[in-house]
C-alpha cells in the first residue's frame, strides 16, 4: 500500500473518532453544567475540557468567545468537531477508490451539513439533535468500515488511528477531574464516565460503587471494554503487529517497540500505583507514548528513508500538532 494513502486512511479514522469523541464530552458538559447550577455547586466544565484538551491557548486568540461553540465549530482548532469533520473529508477525498460508497455519502452528507449557512441557527433550536447525529455518524462510519470494506492493510490503518485517538480521548476525560481543583462529585464521575459511553458498563461491574478510584481503575484497566485505555492500546499493539507481519511479543521498528512497552504498562501495573504516581501525572506520560507511537508510525508507514533523514522541524511539529 502506498504510504500516503495509509496515512489518509489513518488520519481519517483518528478525525471521525475525535469529532465523536468532542461531542460527546460537550453534550455531557453542558448537562453537567446545569444540574451543578441547580445544586448550588460551583464548576468551572468548560476550562477544566479546554485545558485537559490543550485548547485554551488557541480558544483565547479565536474569534468564537463562547466556550462551547469554540469546542463545536472553530474554524482554526484542529480538535473541533467542525475541524475534526472537514479534514476527516478531505482524507477520504485523497482516498475514495479505498472507500466503499455507503461511507463517502455519510461523511460527506455530514460535511455539508456542518458547513451549511444555517448550521448556527439548527444548533440552537435543536442541540440534542445535532448531538445525536454527530454521534450516529461515527457509529455508522465505524460499522460501514467494518461491512463494506476489504479488511486489508487499509482497514489496519484506519483501525489504528481509531484506537489511538480513542485512546487520547479517553485519557482527556479523565484528565479533566483532575483539573477541577477540587474533589470530584457523584455527578463529575458520572459525566465522566457518559463521556466515554461507559456508564453502563460501569456499573455491570461495580454495582453502583461510585468513586474516583473505581471510575479511573475501569477506564484505565478494563480489558473488555472498547473505550478504556488498556483496550485501546491493545488493539494498537496487535494493529501494527499485523501490518508488519511480527509475531506479538517482538518488534520490527519503534512503534511497536513503544506500543508494546506502553501495554506492558497497562498489563503489569494497577490503579495502585496511578494513585502513588498521581493521576494527572500518569496521564501526562501515557499521552507522551501515545504521541510517540503516532511519530513513529508516521515516520515509519509515511516518510520514506530520505524524507526521515532530511526532516524538517516544521513537518514533523506539524503531524504532533494534528495529534493534540
Amino acid at each position: 500500500m502506498l504510504s500516503r494513502v495509509a496515512d489518509n486512511l489513518y488520519w481519517m479514522s483518528r478525525y471521525v473518532e475525535r469529532a465523536e469523541g468532542v461531542t460527546r464530552l460537550v453534550e455531557v458538559n453542558r448537562d453537567t453544567d446545569l444540574q451543578s447550577f441547580a445544586h448550588g455547586l460551583k464548576r468551572d466544565y468548560w476550562h477544566s475540557a479546554l485545558r485537559a484538551m490543550c485548547g485554551l491557548e488557541q480558544f483565547a486568540s479565536d474569534d468564537i468567545e463562547n466556550y462551547e461553540l469554540f469546542i463545536l465549530f472553530s474554524k482554526n482548532w484542529s480538535s473541533s468537531v467542525l475541524t475534526s469533520i472537514n479534514m476527516a473529508r478531505e482524507n477520504a477525498r485523497m482516498v475514495r477508490d479505498q472507500l466503499s460508497e455507503e461511507i463517502w455519502v455519510e461523511l460527506n452528507n455530514l460535511y455539508l451539513f456542518l458547513n451549511a449557512p444555517d448550521l448556527s441557527e439548527n444548533f440552537s433550536q435543536d442541540s440534542a439533535g445535532f448531538f445525536r447525529r454527530i454521534i450516529r455518524f461515527s457509529l455508522v462510519f465505524q460499522g460501514l468500515s467494518d461491512a463494506t470494506i476489504h479488511h486489508d492493510e487499509g482497514w489496519s490503518f484506519m483501525s489504528l488511528g481509531k484506537y489511538l485517538e480513542r485512546a487520547d480521548q479517553t485519557s482527556r476525560v479523565l484528565d479533566t477531574l483532575t483539573m477541577l481543583q477540587v474533589e470530584p462529585t457523584r455527578l463529575d464521575l458520572i459525566g465522566a464516565l457518559k463521556s466515554c459511553s461507559a456508564l453502563s458498563a460501569y456499573r455491570r461491574r461495580y454495582q453502583g460503587a461510585l468513586s474516583l478510584r473505581n471510575v479511573s481503575d475501569f477506564l484505565w484497566f478494563s480489558k473488555d471494554f472498547p473505550r478504556s485505555l488498556r483496550f485501546a492500546v491493545a488493539q494498537i499493539d496487535m494493529l501494527l503487529h499485523e501490518i508488519s507481519g511480527v509475531p506479538l511479543g517482538n518488534f520490527s521498528n519503534e512503534a511497536e517497540r513503544l506500543a508494546g512497552s506502553a501495554l506492558a504498562q497497562l498489563n503489569f501495573n494497577g490503579i495502585d500505583s496511578i494513585f502513588e504516581d498521581g493521576l494527572h501525572e500518569s496521564i501526562d506520560q501515557l499521552q507522551k507514548k501515545l504521541i510517540e507511537v503516532g511519530q513513529s508510525i508516521f515516520e515509519t508507514y509515511v516518510l520514506l528513508p530520505f524524507e526521515i533523514k532530511n526532516a524538517s522541524i516544521p513537518l514533523i511539529s506539524q503531524m504532533q500538532m494534528q495529534q493534540q
